[in-house]
């Protein structure tokens, strides 16, 4: 999966740094983090700006899921580092889930089962 992003370095430090997410490679023109074994999250700068015109649910396209231990503070910790909330937090079989606006506009969900 591959995200444009107007600010590699902000995009880079928010999903390694905030989220979480391991570093794989890293240029100055993109960056690689896993987001499991195999399945990597690409950001890379904009290279068609129409893209960027409409955020979070208007942008349309997937909505990466992450799942957390405590989405409360996950939640609060995303909140603080420029993500945007989109909902209060709602019940999913199995545990709760709240959607999320990353600092450029794309859709994310925390998600925290139970047991």
């Amino acid at each position: 999966m591959s995200l444009q992003v107007p600010d590699l370095e902000r995009a880079r430090a928010f999903w390694r740094d905030v989220i979480g997410l391991a570093e794989k490679s890293y240029t100055p023109a993109w960056v690689e983090l896993e987001l499991r074994p195999g399945l990597l999250l690409a950001l890379h700068p904009v290279f068609y700006p129409n893209a960027m015109i409409k955020k979070g649910y208007d942008r349309g396209g997937p909505v990466l899921a992450i799942r957390v231990t405590n989405l409360e503070e996950m939640g609060a910790l995303v909140l603080r580092h420029g993500a945007r909330a989109l909902g209060s937090q709602q019940e999913i079989p199995g545990g709760i889930s709240r959607d999320f606006e990353d600092p450029d506009g794309y859709v994310f969900e925390l998600v925290e089962l139970r047991g």
